[in-house]
């Protein structure tokens, strides 16, 4: 396989999973906080929490909770995606230009 081909899938795999990743969390932190708001001891408090998380992620999406979810997933998958094209442009400079050795000869 071609090592452009093969670098580009990881930089789109990389670009995938920075974008999943904070829709899953989000998704857990939300859920769990549901599943909290339902059991008796702890309603207040996993209601009040979901309530505060959710006004976080809808300061990011103009007041909606789902559109905040989605613009820091877009922010995140953006961010991997520079990150491995970092990755991409050091691993061809190092293979242009190989690190040499240099050891001190002792006298």
């Amino acid at each position: 396989m071609n090592i452009w081909v093969s670098l580009l899938i990881s930089l789109l795999l990389t670009t995938i999973v920075g974008f999943a990743t904070p829709i899953i969390v989000c998704g857990l932190i939300l859920s769990l906080l549901a599943i909290a708001s339902h059991l008796p001891e702890i309603a207040v408090f996993g209601q009040s929490c979901y309530e505060q998380v959710w006004c976080f992620l809808s300061m990011f999406g103009n007041g909606s909770g789902r559109e905040g979810i989605v613009t820091i997933a877009l922010t995140c998958g953006f961010v991997g995606f520079l990150f491995e094209s970092l990755n991409f442009y050091r691993y061809q400079t190092l293979i242009s230009q190989p690190v040499v050795n240099n050891q001190i000869e002792s006298k």
